[in-house]
This record gives C-alpha cells, structure tokens and sequence, in this order.
C-alpha cells in the first residue's frame, strides 16, 4: 500500500480578500491568485509550504453560481481551516481503499489554466459516509501535471497539523485504512473536532483552526 502524504490544507471562508489579507495579515506573506473552479462555485489562491505542499485559500466566486465546493464551506462565516488534502498513488487505488473501509467514493476530474499559461488536471476522490467532517481527508491524484509548490516555493515554512476529536482511535485507523497517517500529522483525543495547522513565516509562528464542518 502506498503510503499517504499530506498534499495541501485548505483555509475557507466567506470572501477571498478577507481571507489573503487576514493571512498576509499575521504571516507578512500575499497569496498567489488562483482560479475559478467551474462547476463548484469557488475561486482560490495559494500560498507555498515547501516541496510538496501548499495552502489553498478557498472562498465562494461572486461570479458564480452555487456548487458542492462552496456549498461545503456556507457553514463559515470567518476564515478558518476547513479541510486537508493528501496524496500517494493513484485515485483508482485510494477508491479501493474506501470502499474496503466501507465508506462511499465520490470522484471529481478537474481542470485549470494557471496565470503564466500553464495547464493543470487532476483527480479529487471524497470520502463519503463517515461522522468525523473535514478532518478526514480528501485525496488528489496529479496525474501527469507538476505540482503547484513547483511554482509557489516555501514562504511560508510548514510544522504541523493535529487533528483533534473524541473518538480519536476510530478516525486514527480510518487514516490507516485509508493509507495511514501522513508525516507530521497527528491524532489526538479532544472534547469537540477541531483542525489545528501550524507554519511560520517573515513574522513568526501562524496557527490556524477549525472544526472541519457544521457544529
């Protein structure tokens, strides 16, 4: 089984501005325009974390209509971590893993063109049909297109990201099932659900938290 490794986690929140301005806020770091994301509704910007990972802000598009993306985030009404990203393999594979776990697949081809002309395509595979939210993952598989850190370089500089919720035990071997537990992510037992990143920057440590969906 191929090993999962963190890909990129996900800010959320109601405007986009608001989002890369209260990031370059605390951090000293402006985010990378993006792009629109057709058919969910949402529009993103980025932000490097070093080979292999990124931050993705992501907000509902004011010039688009409603879709599953932006429908997932109308629970906040103030940025917040929403959600991780992993990767490792192929999405035929992580498929089979979720529906040995028992849970249900949904499948996602995606497309974009980024500003300097450079085409993307990926595959996104959700995990459906659990209790634990945003705290677990959904999965990308790149394909053949490079990966966006190529171009965003590290100005931020990644540390962490607990996950935290009462049955800490049963979503630790869901990740397992899934493909384990990436490096530098850990599972903790907490009252309430809660992500929790942490990275650094021009302006010291930055740490971020949500509880990955509706309360």
């Amino acid at each position: 089984m191929t090993r999962l490794a963190l890909d990129h986690v996900l800010l959320a929140g109601p405007a986009l501005p608001d989002l890369t301005g209260a990031l370059e806020a605390r951090t000293g770091v402006p985010a990378t325009p993006g792009g629109r994301h057709a058919g969910q509704g949402t529009h993103n910007a980025l932000v490097g974390l070093g080979p292999g990972r990124y931050l993705e802000l992501l907000a509902p598009d004011p010039d688009a209509d409603d879709g599953p993306f932006r429908g997932s985030i109308a629970y906040l009404d103030a940025p917040a971590l929403h959600t991780w990203c992993v990767r490792g393999g192929e999405a035929d594979a992580f498929e089979a893993r979720v529906r040995a776990a028992g849970l249900e697949p949904r499948r996602i081809a995606m497309a974009r063109t980024r500003p300097d002309g450079v085409r993307l395509a990926w595959e996104l595979v959700f995990v459906e049909g659990h209790a634990f939210g945003g705290l677990v993952p959904f999965f990308i598989d790149w394909g053949a297109s490079a990966h966006p850190s190529e171009a965003l370089g590290a100005p931020l500089a990644w540390r962490s990201l607990t996950l935290e919720h009462p049955d800490a035990a049963r979503l630790a071997a869901l990740l397992e099932a899934l493909g384990g537990v990436p490096d530098g992510v850990r599972v903790a037992p907490a009252a309430a659900p809660r992500l929790v990143a942490a990275w650094s920057g021009p302006c010291g440590d930055d740490v971020w938290e949500g509880r990955g969906g509706p309360a």
